[in-house]
């Protein structure tokens, strides 16, 4: 490292990008062979710098909020001490004090470790080319993800691109070209429906079944937003947490909302198939519920209150509550679209079959103690304050359609909704305690929005068959709540596309994804790392981190899933590393080589677009009013080199930027308390809701048709009202012979945490967090006994989709017969066994669903067994994702 470090040993960003081309061209080029494969990193001999920057003053560093932008819900505040281009250090948020009024956006880990997205050893440097690629053929396709790396220019990458993308179009037409996952609000999507259209996919990755069945039955969104905010957890004598782990999948400042309910004495209940940490830290009791069991569970805690409330008529069952704004919970109130005269309180009494649901019935399906049922039913009687809060985890499992339903039903049974303590709701992703009515309203970009020609709509479970067998089964888009009649069409995809999303970790069945990668003709991605979607790519294009681009503004309510009582505002923390571009660059760049308008498709650029949503961000104020957030002066326009107007608002854009940060102060009873369903229960013919009866609808017409007509479900009809139907690869799915008890091939349910290491697929190549948190595969101490394995020890994990090997984790707290491996591991195939040595999830996920057509992550069946015929070292000795490239070929 000589010469890298300034007078005093300080690095000047002048410093560093040498140092950095120097550390690639030692850890990266190998003697400047034109051909790429990963290659291990040498280890750290020192501190790249010795003084602390910030504490001399005349080296002019400076704070700037950095965008923490990712898929946790967190949304906390992060800052970056930048001296001369370079981030010395972070921190969290310390604008103003910490109070239940004015809580701190604190970042986790996560966030912590936010800088090695951009300045990490394996950052892409620079566009790339498969080794053995050929154009329009794709030439060798069959070594996609093993295959070396060349290095090429801008303009060559490009220009392959726009060549693959074209030649599809004109011998496929654009129906060849699939955007695969969740991109199709991506400037990607846009620049390709300027360029004719595309075949897009519609997942249930994140909602599961609660996507159709919420708003059919009469619920806001996907069931998000209905629930009181975070000011009234103390009012709560219970608060349920049903599914779902915060202190994992939300850790910032979200989990610590409900001290304030803990430190007033609030009791925590916890459901769910494992102690996890959340309820450990709320000492909740726990209610032990099988995965995708959950329908019959609720289905049992149903007919216990009907029996308790028989014995005293109204002490348990708000009737006038449930017949005042729901329908279908007994014969007395009925759907004016009803086929059949049967109800659900009949169905729980066993009127139709002969079965009455108790809770030994439920007992023998969910594992859950039948005395356990009888207390959660008591539990959910109308004289007890109850906020009832779940995850979408029940929702992301097979034939879980009747959940929402149920969930909404014993809670109304009880009256728990729209008043102190009482609410029937979520505690999910940045909408805890942050319900639909928003407090700040994010101004628009300026890119108005471009509608794709076409309807083709692949369910993300079935896309990589699709792209397999040339056929699928559109249904509507069911992100968009359309659930269609079956129609099989023919799909005939040649081009696969990835934004920065990672379908091939998220949508079912990874090894089907593979194949199907290795089918197309082209395959390309945008990435920052070397990303599981860049592995099996043919041309890898190097885009920007968030703290790369001219800023982000991250704050409102639903839609846009972010904290209500806060705004943050991100600036640009550094010029684009390397040969990076923004993703607006690259699109630019590929709709100029095909002959499109660019000025068209793109006629704002990025920092107009930053500044357009700041100058239209308005709040309420505490009077309820919408005000302008921010002051702007002619002044600010011409520093910023932006078109605007000047404007009067709360606070002058200058403060703001330097904040980075703007919350409203709260307090119990202001402007901004919110009780879900408040608007509907206050008046309910005003406010009805979008179903034919205009309430919530237990029983619901709409949504059996849908699910017997979709053409998912096989040799089962779906009744308008819950009931309870085995899952596909559920717990009955673990026995040959489930009637004696006799267990089959795969006997374990597994279900996929959301894990503190990552943020779905993100922050997995991140050492720190690497170091912190293994890739563990989650058994109950009983199991490991019975299969004579010990902590620490490596087993493999298999079913008909895949197999992985992984260190154990033995746990008193999981269910026996559940075992869990978390969500989101990227990718790594021993080629010579196909085993999966990084335990990605996807691996034992095969393409199956029923209902709506959910993607059943956390219904699940495996087998496993001590494994040492493969080393695994463990992660944090991994050798980084660094591309070995050599000279532009």
């Amino acid at each position: 490292m000589d010469g890298v470090l300034g007078n005093n040993g300080h690095l000047s960003r002048r410093a560093f990008l040498g140092a950095s081309a120097a550390a690639a061209a030692g850890l990266a080029l190998a003697g400047c062979s034109p051909q790429g494969k990963l290659k291990e990193t040498d280890k750290a001999k020192g501190p790249l710098f010795k003084v602390d920057a910030e504490l001399e003053a005349e080296k002019g560093g400076t704070w700037v909020t950095a965008s923490c932008s990712n898929n946790c819900g967190g949304m906390c505040l992060n800052k970056a001490y930048v001296v001369d281009g370079v981030v010395i250090r972070t921190k969290t948020d310390d604008v103003g004090e910490d109070s239940e009024g004015t809580r701190q956006l604190r970042a986790c880990p996560r966030g912590r470790s936010k800088r090695q997205d951009t300045f990490g050893a394996d950052r892409l440097k620079y566009p790339m080319k498969r080794k053995n690629w050929e154009a329009l053929t794709g030439g060798k396709k069959e070594l996609r993800g093993k295959d070396e790396w060349v290095r090429i220019s801008w303009d060559e990458a490009l220009d392959i691109v726009a060549k693959e993308l074209q030649n599809a179009i004109d011998k496929y037409g654009n129906k060849s070209i699939l955007l695969a996952g969740r991109g199709d609000g991506s400037l990607l999507a846009r620049m390709l429906n300027f360029a004719g259209g595309f075949t897009r996919s519609s997942a249930t990755r994140s909602y599961g079944t609660a996507y159709f069945n919420a708003t059919t039955m009469g619920l806001f969104n996907v069931g998000l937003g209905e629930e009181n905010d975070r000011m009234d957890f103390p009012n709560a004598e219970t608060i349920v947490f049903y599914g779902g782990n915060p202190a994992w999948a939300s850790p910032g400042s979200y989990t610590y909302q409900f001290n304030e309910a803990k430190k007033a004495g609030t009791k925590f209940v916890f459901v769910g198939p494992e102690y996890n940490d959340t309820a450990t830290w709320f000492d909740a009791k726990w209610i032990r519920v099988r995965p995708g069991t959950d329908t019959a569970f609720l289905i049992a805690v149903a007919y216990e209150m009907f029996k308790l409330d028989e014995a005293n008529p109204g002490s348990v069952i708000d009737w006038d509550f449930i017949y005042k704004y729901t329908v279908g919970i007994d014969g007395t109130s009925v759907a004016p679209d009803a086929k059949v005269d049967e109800n659900f309180k009949d169905y729980a009494y066993g009127t139709y079959d002969g079965e009455p649901k108790t809770a030994e019935w439920a007992s023998k399906i969910c594992g859950t103690p039948a005395e356990d049922i009888r207390w959660y039913a008591e539990l959910m009687g109308k004289d007890h304050a109850v906020t009832i809060l779940r995850s979408f985890a029940p929702l992301r499992t097979n034939d879980s359609d009747n959940f929402l339903a149920l969930y909404t039903g014993v809670g109304f049974m009880g009256g728990h909704a729209g008043k102190p303590g009482h609410a029937t709701g979520t505690a999910y992703h940045n909408c805890i305690g942050s319900p639909a009515d928003p407090i700040f309203k994010p101004g628009k970009s300026g890119l108005e929005s471009v509608k794709n020609v076409f309807e083709e709509c692949i369910n993300g479970f079935e896309m990589w068959d699709a792209v397999l067998t040339g056929k699928y089964n559109y249904t509507g888009e069911i992100r968009k709540n359309k659930l269609t009649a079956q129609d099989i069409r023919a799909i005939d995809i040649h081009v696969v596309c990835h934004i920065n999303v990672a379908p091939v970790l998220t949508e079912l069945n990874l090894n089907a994804a593979i194949e199907a990668l290795r089918k197309v003709d082209f395959v390309f991605c945008t990435a920052r790392n070397f990303t599981s979607q860049a592995e099996y790519s043919d041309v890898v294009l190097p885009v920007t981190t968030e703290w790369e681009v001219p800023g982000t503004v991250k704050g409102g309510s639903l839609p846009t899933l972010v904290n209500r009582e806060a705004i943050v505002v991100a600036m640009q923390v550094c010029e684009p590393l390397f040969e990076s571009k923004t993703e607006q660059q690259i699109m630019e760049g590929l709709a100029e080589k095909m002959g499109l308008d660019v000025k068209a498709i793109f006629p704002v650029d990025e920092k107009q677009q930053h500044f357009n949503k700041l100058a239209g961000t308005t709040f309420k104020n505490d009077k309820g009013e919408f005000v302008n957030l921010v002051s702007i002066t002619k002044a600010d326009i011409e520093e910023w080199g932006v078109q605007g107007e000047a404007q009067e608002g709360f606070m002058p854009l200058p403060e703001l930027i330097e904040k980075g940060l703007f919350r409203v102060e709260r307090k119990a009873g202001d402007v901004y308390t919110y009780y879900g369903y408040q608007d509907y229960l206050a008046d309910p013919a005003a406010n009805a809701r979008e179903t034919p009866s205009g309430k919530i609808e237990i029983y619901c017409q709409t949504k059996a048709d849908a699910l017997n007509g979709a053409g998912f479900t096989k040799d089962y009809d779906w009744k308008p009202y819950p009931t309870y139907k085995a899952p596909v690869n559920g717990y009955e799915a673990t026995f040959s012979d489930f009637a004696s008890g006799t267990k089959g091939e795969y006997p374990y349910q597994i279900y996929n945490p959301h894990y503190l290491r990552r943020s779905h697929t993100q922050f997995d190549n991140h050492p720190w967090l690497r170091e912190a948190f293994t890739q563990p595969f989650f058994v109950s101490a009983k199991d490991a006994t019975e299969k004579g394995v010990k902590d620490g020890d490596v087993v493999r994990v298999w079913n008909e989709a895949g197999q992985i090997i992984r260190q154990v984790s033995i746990s008193e707290r999981m269910m026996p017969g559940v075992v869990a491996l978390p969500w989101g591991a990227w990718v790594a195939i021993d080629e010579a066994t196909g085993i999966d040595k990084a335990g990605s999830a996807n691996m034992l996920t095969p393409t199956a669903s029923s209902g709506c057509g959910v993607s059943g992550y956390n219904t699940n069946i495996v087998n496993f067994e001590k494994y040492d015929k493969i080393a695994l070292d463990p992660d944090a000795q991994w050798p980084d994702r660094v591309i070995d490239l050599g000279k532009e070929a």
